[in-house]
């Protein structure tokens, strides 16, 4: 396992490992509460975590060409837990990956993507913020937004948008 303690809280770790897995050419694809899995809606506690599905495709591309297999086991995933004062990153080692696998040969492949996940989850956990992002508690939030649950625009095939049909079929009326 690969493990990183801070004294981060939770939601600076969070703005920090998306920005760090943007530096190394990776994005965070998916953002889950695991103990809203096993309670009901409940607040962060000890049986909580937050896991964070990273996508370094650069990385992955030789991975699957060597084994497919690798596919059971990306894209990569770090898991982040409060204990005692702190916040601990946890993710398993691609190298166990080669291991389960029997496929030691692969393991150099399997060590880039190691030491690119383990540099981000240290730049996520030690890296200085940014002296604007250490001033204010008002961070931006640009980066936090899940479009999965989004309505997109509704087109028929002509590509007319229903919402323009509706009403008296113009766009908006004058004044507002």
């Amino acid at each position: 396992m690969l493990q990183i303690h801070t004294t981060r809280r939770l939601d600076q770790v969070e703005l920090e490992l998306r920005a760090a897995a943007g530096r190394h050419g990776g994005s965070v694809l998916a953002v889950s509460h695991v103990g809203q899995l096993v309670g009901s809606g409940r607040t962060m506690d000890a049986t909580d975590a937050i896991t964070f599905t990273l996508c370094f495709s650069d990385l992955y591309e030789p991975l699957l060409r060597s084994e497919i297999r690798f596919a059971a086991f990306l894209p990569s995933r770090i898991a982040v837990s409060a204990r005692g004062e702190g916040v601990i990153l946890e993710a398993i080692s691609p190298r166990e990956y080669c291991r389960l696998l029997h496929r030691p040969e692969i393991e150099p492949l399997a060590a880039s993507l190691e030491e690119t996940l383990r540099t981000v989850m240290e730049e996520a956990a030690h890296r200085p913020a940014h002296p604007v992002e250490a001033e204010s508690e008002h961070l931006p939030t640009e980066d936090l937004i899940n479009m999965r649950a989004a309505l997109p625009q509704r087109i028929d095939c002509r590509g007319t948008k229903i919402e323009e049909m509706a009403g008296t079929g113009v766009h908006d009326s004058a004044g507002g």
